[in-house]
């Protein structure tokens, strides 16, 4: 139900040609998961596509700023993509190569089953969990087909394909 209901919110943010593009679980353990350091979505994929698309992110139970809910900074889904650099060089993840454009972020706390949405330009970041159980949240994905730019982008933090 929750994710028929998600894909309402989407078509109605993005318009009729919308579509699922994926689901996935999050859990940050106890005492131990890491921040999700600030970043676009967009960032990682192809630079040679215009993208419409947005993350309705699904705490499973209540997400505080102990556990590590999302923070996002107002305005930056306006924002083009910004320079990235990887976490370290064999990591996947990403984070904004300059956090100037982060300044008066806020910070979102819910109650389990509530939930956030967000575009792929959106300037976004959970903290670390310093609390004593699990925080477990699921992410619904929703984007219009791509469009070819007519001028790519370069996004030089991506690997290149290999063959």
């Amino acid at each position: 139900m929750r994710h028929r209901n998600a894909g309402v919110v989407a078509r109605c943010l993005l318009g009729p040609e919308v579509v699922p593009t994926g689901m996935h679980a999050i859990r940050k353990p106890a005492h131990h998961g890491a921040e999700t350091p600030w970043h676009q979505d967009e960032a990682y994929w192809n630079p040679d596509h215009e993208h419409r698309a947005i993350s309705i992110w699904m705490p499973l139970q209540a997400a505080t700023t102990a556990n590590g809910c999302m923070e996002f900074q107002p305005g930056s889904q306006l924002l083009p993509v910004l320079p990235h650099r990887r976490i370290n060089p064999v990591a996947q993840g990403l984070v904004l190569a300059d956090t100037g454009a982060v300044s008066g972020s806020v910070a979102c706390p819910l109650p389990a089953g509530d939930t956030t949405v967000h575009g792929s330009r959106t300037l976004h970041y959970a903290g670390p969990n310093t609390t004593t159980e699990a925080r477990r949240a699921l992410v619904m994905s929703f984007a219009c087909p791509s469009r070819l730019l007519a001028v790519p982008r370069r996004f030089p933090w991506q690997r290149p394909e290999r063959p």
